[in-house]
């Protein structure tokens, strides 16, 4: 009875509309936004502290910390759909922007975000303020807008999603080690930069994967992104290539996440490289999201709440507001 009033009652499309703002802030990216912040929480906790890879205590800052990167992230994911209006209508993408939500509200909601979710980090962490101001610079301005556009130049586009996942990462690992006694004012160490390959090679070769399915808007759109460019086969092959070289690394790191979780998510992409299908692709893009989210639950079970109540609210509202299946595993077309 209740699964048939959330699914079919007609109440549910005059309450949908109501969410288009927080739809606009395209909360399902944050699945792969969150879970590099903890990578780094537990890559961290696992180098330096001799106890079980356990992150339970819940913590105001952290949740707070958590809230200002969300609000900051938001922030260039809407002028990332502002800056894609064209080519997301040729790729049939849900568009907000312009058809329910005016641009000029959209970029003043950007702002807001802006501002709050730094004001936030400021008075709850410093350090987390300066990372999560970089990550703005790249994401919302270099990423987007005249003259970078570094979105649409294929080796460019790559290398500003690859760094801001560096920096999400050094964002959790700093978390953990300020909160250490005799810590150093900046909470960053050498030994990260191999701790982190692993984790980056996986958000950079899903990343490259994201830029295979908007191929025919790109293209009209005059984007010149990395499959554009170099082709299909070949950005498959990288993306096999890190996803590989990220499990090996792994394993000489001694890290149980991140070797099981591109262990389990590498049959994905070898299906991707060698049949070249639409829904391999998505599955390849998918399935290794919510298994490293999966997984990285074993550590930081907080992190269910968020990913939970994103994931269903998701639903809910795509299912009432345009009549769409997501987020899914589903893949459509079998």
């Amino acid at each position: 009875m209740i699964k048939q009033f959330l699914k079919h009652h007609p109440v549910h499309k005059k309450l949908v509309p109501n969410l288009d703002v927080v739809f606009l802030l395209r909360p399902t990216l944050f699945f792969s936004v969150w879970v590099m912040v903890v990578m780094g929480m537990s890559s961290a906790q696992m180098y330096y502290f001799d106890h079980p890879l356990w992150i339970s205590n819940f913590s105001w800052a952290t949740f707070f910390v958590f809230t200002g990167i969300t609000f900051v992230c938001s922030s260039t994911f809407i002028l990332n759909q502002i800056s894609d209006e064209k080519s997301d209508s040729i790729n049939q993408k849900l568009f907000l922007v312009g058809k329910y939500i005016a641009i000029d509200k959209s970029q003043s909601i950007s702002k807001i975000l802006l501002i709050v979710g730094m004001l936030i980090l400021i008075v709850v962490n410093w350090f987390s303020a300066i990372l999560l101001g970089i990550i703005y610079l790249i994401w919302g301005i270099i990423y987007n807008q005249p003259p970078f556009n570094w979105k649409k130049k294929p080796l460019l586009g790559w290398f500003a999603n690859t760094i801001v996942g560096v920096l999400l990462f050094t964002e959790g690992w700093s978390l953990v080690m300020q909160n250490q006694p005799m810590a150093a004012i900046i909470p960053l160490d050498i030994s990260m930069l191999n701790l982190i390959l692993p984790y980056l090679l996986c958000f950079s070769s899903v990343s490259l994967l994201t830029t295979l399915p908007d191929m025919r808007g790109d293209s009209t759109s005059g984007d010149k992104t990395f499959p554009i460019v170099f082709g299909k086969n070949l950005t498959l092959f990288i993306s096999l290539a890190f996803i590989i070289i990220a499990f090996i690394i792994a394993l000489e790191n001694n890290d149980p996440l991140a070797s099981t979780a591109t262990l389990v998510s590498i049959p994905f992409f070898i299906f991707a490289f060698i049949r070249r299908m639409d829904k391999d692709i998505l599955r390849a893009i998918r399935y290794p999201i919510f298994i490293l989210n999966f997984f990285v639950l074993s550590v930081y079970p907080w992190l269910f709440v968020p990913l939970a109540l994103t994931y269903y609210v998701s639903k809910y509202y795509y299912w009432h507001r345009f009549n769409l299946h997501y987020p899914t595993f589903l893949v459509e077309h079998d």
